[in-house]
């Protein structure tokens, strides 16, 4: 028994630090709320609705989050998550759930900078992914023998300025992604 407890422990650390928000019974048992509260500062989880899904999850086995232990770990974590980078990752993940995660922190400048410079290159990386589903679609089109030669030259003109906007996207794209953190 002794030897699987650590075992326990172990495991149930891991599946937090792996960005689990509930808890087996078995890691509500082990958990070292400090370094749970730690994890999700470190991932810009919202702590209170964090402990409270800890707190549903480990009331069926009687245990209670030490809520205090959580908050002090949240807080040494939360800085790690309010860094550029992490705006800059949100940011092209198309992620703004958690813009709000360093407010009123050191660092929130910098990290909603960041941000909003990620999700200006999310939505442009969706408009290149959009372009190239409508000029497959013309190029499909075009090979439509029931064209007319007015409705052939229309598709062959839309072709033409879906080429010169994905050009024009693929410069925005790289000028916005010189944008990202060092």
């Amino acid at each position: 028994m002794k030897k699987i407890l650590p075992l326990l422990a172990a495991s149930a650390v891991a599946a937090v630090l792996a960005g689990c928000t509930s808890m087996t019974p078995e890691q509500c048992k082990v958990a070292d709320w400090y370094q749970v509260g730690l994890e999700d500062g470190s991932h810009g989880e919202p702590p209170r609705s964090q402990l409270a899904d800890y707190a549903k999850d480990c009331a069926e086995v009687g245990v209670r989050p030490d809520a205090e232990r959580y908050r002090v770990g949240w807080e040494a974590g939360i800085p790690r998550f309010c860094t550029p980078y992490s705006g800059w990752r949100e940011g092209t993940q198309g992620n703004t759930s958690k813009q709000d995660a360093c407010r009123g922190r050191p660092g929130e400048g910098a990290f909603a900078m960041a941000l909003d410079a990620g999700l200006q290159v999310h939505r442009t990386r969706q408009s290149l992914n959009s372009n190239d589903s409508e000029i497959r679609r013309m190029e499909k089109r075009l090979q439509d023998k029931g064209l007319n030669d007015k409705q052939r030259s229309e598709t062959r003109d839309r072709l033409r300025y879906l080429d010169f906007e994905q050009s024009r996207l693929r410069r925005l794209l790289a000028d916005q992604e010189r944008m990202a953190p060092r």
